[in-house]
């Protein structure tokens, strides 16, 4: 059975403000989409490369629109996000009943449990990094929903059609931008 997490919830948006212009009517109408719509996550899965330099983070995602109190059409995707890891930069934890041994460059520690607490601390927020934010889930529907149709995938041209019908082009102006350079994107499920 799968968990699922919605993605709009105020900590989430007030984030996505951030990402707006400062300008107040563009802030007001983002908010009122965000009433009406619903974004959830799957459980993640998680991949390590094979040659151990990267994690690849997967999420099935949900969009729907409410109205009327319905859910309108969903809209899924694979949300999909590489990060770079450098283990000799992130420590990995090895334990042994009461003692932790922390490796990091090929050396190894036993400085106690309060090291290696801080060591799956910093291994948490790695891991963090690759989970959907609401501003790049936005961001990525956006980069969709301008996305040119000459290509011969049917799966994406009807994802990008159905974007179309369930957000008019002033809606989704309104949406934060992402950046081009983000080793994030949504794939047609």
């Amino acid at each position: 059975m799968s968990m699922k997490k919605d993605l709009v919830i105020p900590e989430e948006i007030d984030s996505c403000l951030r990402y707006v212009s400062n300008n107040k009517s563009a802030q007001e109408q983002l908010l009122k989409l965000l009433q009406e719509i619903q974004v959830t996550l799957d459980e993640s899965m998680v991949e390590d490369s094979i040659n151990g330099t990267r994690i690849r983070f997967t999420y099935a995602i949900a969009i729907s629109r409410k109205r009327g109190g319905i859910d309108e059409g969903v809209i899924r995707f694979q949300y999909m996000k590489e990060i770079p890891v450098n283990y000799g930069k992130v420590p990995i934890r090895l334990r042994d009943n009461n003692t932790a041994a922390i490796a990091v460059d090929d050396t190894i520690s036993h400085n106690g449990n309060a090291i290696a607490e801080d060591t799956i601390i910093e291994s948490y927020d790695e891991l963090e990094k690759g989970i959907p934010k609401l501003y790049e889930v936005l961001g990525l529907l956006k980069r969709i929903y301008f996305m040119p149709e000459d290509f011969s995938n049917r799966l994406v041209v009807d994802r990008i059609h159905r974007l179309r019908n369930m957000f008019s082009k002033d809606e989704i102006l309104t949406l934060p931008s992402i950046d081009l350079s983000d080793k994030a994107g949504l794939i047609p499920i």
